[in-house]
């Protein structure tokens, strides 16, 4: 850690979630916590006032997106230091986050959040706290963009081909894209966890898959998640 106090400032409009970041944050002696935020015009505004060593943000807010907080942050701010702690994360999303400057990339349900200090202590030494489905979503792009491009290959392999998927099995894509539990999506569509795991497994080998990560993001990538 440094000499001087390190600023943070949090974007989160959950309320029950800011009393976890401020309860961690208020007594550590590292860190003055500037502000707890749930919007992103809040937030500018406090930038515009007092300095800052680092932000962190949900994507979702309620008057904007925590990726273009974050490019604001960066280039009309000075903000040296920005994150994303969110709910779901899709590839586009990792990708858009990191393109405009997000050194870290955090799933709430992933993560234990009372752990919010050490994200930042690993930030402030040079790390980036990523969360393990993102980071794979990572390693998958560039794996795959480095995969030589075949002529030949068939429509079914084809990105901007047809959805190989059912408009139920679609349906529970997006859901699983959310982040809802089996459970949950059995609750949401009135069908049962059995029939939403039977579902999942038709995704995961359709999309040639083995985990809600990679299916989120081959999903992205051959532009399902956008119908």
């Amino acid at each position: 850690m440094t000499d001087k106090e390190i600023a943070v400032l949090i974007v989160e409009p959950d309320l029950d979630v800011q009393k976890i970041y401020r309860q961690r944050l208020i007594h550590d002696p590292d860190f003055r916590l500037i502000g707890i935020c749930s919007s992103m015009g809040s937030a500018l505004s406090l930038l515009s006032q007092t300095e800052c060593d680092i932000l962190f943000t949900e994507i979702e807010l309620p008057d904007g997106n925590g990726i273009d907080l974050i490019r604001k942050a960066i280039k009309e701010h000075n903000v040296p230091n920005c994150a994303v702690i969110t709910d779901t994360a899709t590839q586009a999303t990792v990708s858009r986050a990191i393109e405009n400057g997000a050194v870290g990339f955090i799933l709430k349900g992933e993560s234990d959040l009372s752990e919010i200090g050490n994200f930042i202590r690993m930030i402030i030494s040079g790390g980036s706290p990523i969360s393990p489905s993102v980071a794979r979503m990572v390693i998958l792009a560039l794996y795959r963009k480095k995969q030589p491009v075949n002529p030949y290959r068939s429509e079914l392999e084809d990105p901007a081909g047809k959805n190989p998927l059912s408009p139920r099995e679609t349906e529970i894509l997006h859901l699983l894209a959310r982040g809802l539990s089996f459970q949950d999506i059995g609750t949401y569509l009135g069908i049962s966890c059995h029939t939403v795991t039977a579902h999942i497994k038709k995704i995961y080998r359709k999309l040639k898959v083995h985990s809600r990560g990679e299916a989120v993001y081959e999903a992205s990538r051959q532009g399902i998640l956008n119908d």
